[in-house]
């Protein structure tokens, strides 16, 4: 009977930490997202000063979560972040608004996953 009630404490505890990181990382994918939209609204409008301003907050954003992700996510995903983040970077400080928005899309889209990969779905459970 002991033995019972220290595994159902211990699996209420995973399932606990399971949700805290479940709802951070759905916040934080959410804040990405959306600033993101944010981010191409500006490209689109030649608004290249508040662009450059709205990605530097996603990069400084980013630079904090990071660590926090890389103790609980894959780190390939991680990895595929970095780079993409580098590139819209460099795409937003030179003005180039096609490869700007194109590598915002694969952001958003990369965000998605992570967001996707954690979610309690059969197909992770699987």
């Amino acid at each position: 009977m002991r033995a019972l009630i220290i595994s159902i404490i211990l699996i209420l505890l995973i399932g606990i930490g399971w949700l805290l990181v479940l709802d951070s990382v759905t916040e934080s994918t959410d804040f990405f997202i959306d600033s993101l939209e944010k981010l191409s609204e500006d490209i689109n409008n030649n608004n290249w000063e508040s662009a450059n301003n709205q990605f530097q907050k996603i990069e400084k954003k980013w630079n904090e979560i990071r660590d926090n992700w890389s103790v609980l996510l894959d780190h390939h995903e991680i990895d595929n972040i970095d780079l993409s983040m580098s590139k819209a970077n460099q795409y937003v400080k030179s003005k180039s608004d096609v490869l700007s928005l194109g590598e915002i899309e694969t952001l958003k889209k990369l965000f998605g996953i992570v967001k996707e990969n954690e979610s309690l779905t059969l197909t992770n459970i699987l």
